[in-house]
């Protein structure tokens, strides 16, 4: 190997690995809420998430829709609602939330209420 193509692969492999390196640091990144517990129902497992840096009651942030059976996460379409702290580590849902996601092409909305199961999880 010469050293023009010795110098061009040292190139080639440090720009590979500077890449891979800023690739996995933007995975590191945490989103802005926090996990702060679940429901469940019969057919679906509802985990919710909100921004704890604002004063309560916690617009929600995000909920995810997992099936019961398999686990496998559902498409969300939309979502709404607030939460209330009930003790240093237990929310619960203000009046309601809605929650509208897809299970294969059929989309379904379901209304939830009540305490949510689990607790914050940074």
């Amino acid at each position: 190997m010469t050293k023009r193509a010795l110098n061009l692969f040292l190139i080639v492999m440090l720009a590979m690995f500077s890449f891979s390196t800023s690739v996995a640091n933007a995975h590191d990144i945490k989103p802005p809420f926090t996990e702060i517990g679940y429901q469940t129902d019969g057919d679906y497992y509802y985990t919710f998430y909100v921004d704890l840096s604002k004063d309560g009651p916690n617009a929600i942030a995000y909920i995810q829709v997992q099936r019961n059976t398999t686990g496998e996460i559902l498409k969300l379409d939309n979502f709404s609602g607030k939460v209330m702290l009930l003790n240093p580590v237990q929310f619960s849902i203000k009046d309601k939330a809605t929650v509208a996601f897809f299970d294969g092409n059929k989309l379904i909305s379901k209304d939830l209420k009540g305490a949510l199961q689990g607790s914050v999880k940074p």
